[in-house]
């Protein structure tokens, strides 16, 4: 089974894919479940709204991780297999979907759907709001490409979701 090619556009659409996996189940192609994944897009969110005192210097965020980030603005997508930081990564143990970790992904995606800036400084890349956005949509899609759904939805949820999957 391959991986979805998953474009989700705005927060509604991340949140009515979760809520979608969340009813009908899933196969996971990568080491993390539903919960899991939403506590790593949680913890990230988290850190565009909330800033960082550790911050990469100036000329790092200028020349080499803000154009990689407006990189994957422009083509709407993410490597692969890179490691989450430490301090990113879910803690939860592997097993079955806490619905607590889900319900607060959901939560701060809401709350950064309604975030209209000026942002606190970001510790990686100095974005736009807009662009920060962006990037954090296509880091959910990203993620939950990893999980198959096993029903289709009738109609998709939200227009903002482009679904294209691969071959079975």
């Amino acid at each position: 089974m391959q991986r979805r090619s998953l474009d989700l556009r705005d927060a509604d659409a991340v949140i009515a894919e979760i809520r979608h996996l969340q009813q009908c189940g899933y196969t996971m192609l990568g080491k993390w479940n539903l919960a899991q994944m939403c506590e790593h897009l949680r913890k990230t969110l988290r850190l565009g709204l909330d800033g960082s005192d550790r911050r990469l210097p100036w000329i790092v965020r200028s020349v080499i991780t803000g154009p990689i980030f407006r990189r994957i603005v422009k083509t709407r997508r993410m490597s692969s297999g890179l490691p989450a930081p430490k301090e990113l990564a879910p803690s939860s143990p592997d097993g079955s979907d806490d619905p607590a970790a889900i319900e607060a992904c959901i939560a701060t995606l809401q709350e950064a759907r309604d975030a209209i800036g000026p942002l606190p400084k970001h510790p990686i890349a100095d974005l736009s709001v807009e662009e920060w956005k962006q990037v954090n949509w296509i880091h959910c899609s990203h993620h939950l490409s990893f999980l198959i759904p096993k029903a289709q939805p009738v109609a998709e949820a939200s227009s903002g979701v482009e679904t294209v999957s691969g071959p079975p």
